[in-house]
């Protein structure tokens, strides 16, 4: 009997080069049968994985970025013995493919014979305001709120630019420089007043080859949090090109934490999940440890 895979492909990913990726792993595969689920709107791969008996698959592969793993994310994470991800670097982004140095369909082919597996964290967030159906979600990669959620509106808008949109979208917040208030917790540490962001990640990555959390990992069973309290913009802008080499963290501007839970509250506004433009405050969020198994 042929081994099978699970082929979960998002036409519509960052570079606009999933199908043809997918085509390329076929092609190499040849003693595979395929199950190809193509994507046809927004919450299709929650849709079908919270359904599909999984156990028939040896491997599932995405091909996507970071909003599609958020999606299978979403789909498996209430699922027990699941078969192991792969994660084609098919999205603008791309923050777990930096994490895992997946960066190319060829390394994604030999990380697909290696099999070497990791048990990676997700976290679960929770936003008591909201309907019934929009009270929890999950996710694998940051919770942004502030700033951070005006800069990925704007470079949702500039997609036509590839990757380049994140950077560009900062800079032109870092200048506007809009003020939030709220009250952050993190873990029994609170933070109150003005701030620019609050960013929770699970990955070191964000953006485009931003190394936000340097010390993040996969599997510690933790998030690293970033507090940045509000400053004029000047120093902002100092410390924007210091995020791609993770050198940001040393400056006084940042408190950064590492929690197993945090908190926010403060006046609705969007917020960004793994990518996903998503979810208003207030939000609990927590770290549910190896929970997804991933192909690294």
């Amino acid at each position: 009997m042929p081994k099978k895979l699970l082929l979960l492909v998002n036409p519509h990913s960052g570079s606009g080069k999933s199908l043809a990726a997918c085509e390329y792993l076929k092609q190499q595969l040849t003693d595979y049968e395929f199950n190809t689920l193509v994507s046809e709107y927004k919450g299709h791969f929650v849709d079908f994985l919270q359904k599909e008996d999984l156990n028939q698959y040896e491997k599932i592969v995405i091909f996507g970025g970071d909003g599609t793993m958020h999606e299978v994310t979403n789909g498996i994470a209430e699922k027990a013995d699941t078969p192991p991800l792969l994660l084609f670097p098919c999205g603008g982004g791309k923050a777990l493919n930096h994490d895992i140095d997946n960066l190319t369909w060829a390394s994604s082919l030999k990380k697909f014979h290696k099999n070497n597996t990791k048990q990676i964290d997700i976290f679960e967030v929770e936003f008591p305001n909201a309907s019934a159906n929009e009270k929890k979600l999950y996710g694998f990669n940051i919770i942004g709120w502030g700033l951070v959620s005006d800069i990925n509106l704007l470079a949702e808008k500039l997609r036509w630019l590839g990757g380049l949109r994140y950077s560009i979208a900062a800079i032109v917040y870092i200048f506007k420089n809009p003020a939030f208030s709220g009250r952050v917790v993190v873990d029994d540490e609170i933070f109150t007043g003005n701030f620019c962001f609050v960013l929770a990640c699970n990955t070191q990555h964000t953006g485009k080859a931003m190394k936000i959390a340097p010390l993040a990992a996969l599997d510690d069973g933790l998030l690293d949090i970033l507090v940045i309290k509000h400053v004029p913009f000047f120093h902002l802008l100092r410390l924007f090109p210091l995020i791609f080499s993770g050198k940001h963290i040393h400056s006084p501007l940042v408190i950064y934490k590492k929690a197993k839970k945090f908190s926010i509250e403060a006046e609705p506004m969007t917020l960004v999940i793994d990518g996903e433009v998503k979810g208003q405050p207030p939000l609990k969020a927590e770290v549910l440890g190896n929970k997804i198994n991933m192909i690294v």
